[in-house]
């Protein structure tokens, strides 16, 4: 499946809170062999997540996955804007607020809340683009979103994390190993040459190679300035055997430019 995640929040683009939900959702929906075309974070604006997510659908991706912006403050509205780009309204869905309201009773009886019932502000997060699903948050009470949006799959995450991942495992999961394609990636590092001495090299090798994604990364290791190379495929035949292929090549090249080898 193709993929694209649209994060939501104000503090993620003024650095106040480091985005790690894309970062945890994107390791696991490669994992099952799916591939991530686009990562697009925006603030709390209607017009913008209206057009993000309008421009996503055009895109036409399987899966659409929103994060954040569902909770009850007036900046949540990620469904609003999610509603104006579907040319849909936003409606009382009694699912979901009588789900909402249990969990507040629960949460006023223990104690936890001091206010009771449901206010205009608990209620806001039921209301959802018509035609959607509401879905369960086994961690928190703002309830996520399925939407169908032609061939695509809409679905809305809450924003914390902990809410996110539960959700996320419950909802997303089943559906990435239903669909399950064929990731493989393999790396190895060297050290003793720069990145730029074996980067022509790597090119021919990719021209050679077209169906596997060849990426050198310099970093600061152990014994100082090393570069790893990576290989990656998503859905190849033979992917595992081009990139040995491909790892026996360019480990000659390093040692003929008197470089070290490294195994990862």
């Amino acid at each position: 499946m193709i993929v694209e995640l649209l994060v939501i929040g104000n503090e993620i683009l003024i650095g106040k809170t480091q985005d790690t939900n894309s970062n945890y959702m994107a390791k696991r929906i490669t994992k099952y062999g799916h591939k991530i075309r686009r990562i697009t974070a925006v603030g709390d604006e209607l017009e913008e997540i209206s057009n993000a997510m309008r421009e996503a659908i055009n895109r036409k991706p399987d899966l659409i996955i929103v994060c954040g912006g569902l909770g009850p403050t007036f900046d949540d509205m990620t469904l609003q804007g999610i509603a104006q780009a579907l040319n849909t309204e936003l409606e009382l869905n009694q699912h979901a607020y009588d789900s909402i309201k249990r969990r507040y009773e629960a949460a006023y009886e223990r104690g936890i809340l001091k206010l009771d019932g449901m206010t205009k502000e608990r209620e806001k997060m039921a209301y959802l683009p018509k035609g959607s699903t509401p879905l369960p948050n086994e961690r928190g009470t703002a309830p996520g979103v399925k939407i169908k949006e032609g061939d695509t799959l809409i679905f809305c995450l809450p924003g914390v994390p902990m809410e996110m991942k539960s959700m996320f495992k419950i909802v997303i999961i089943p559906i990435l190993k239903e669909k399950k394609g064929k990731f493989m990636e393999k790396s190895f590092f060297f050290t003793g040459i720069g990145e730029s001495q074996i980067a022509p090299y790597v090119t021919e090798v990719e021209e050679k190679y077209p169906k596997l994604w060849i990426k050198t990364h310099p970093r600061l290791g152990e014994y100082g300035a090393e570069i790893e190379v990576s290989i990656t495929a998503f859905n190849v035949e033979n992917a595992e055997e081009l990139a040995d292929k491909v790892i026996d090549e360019l480990k000659e090249i390093v040692i003929h430019l008197d470089g070290k080898i490294k195994e990862s």
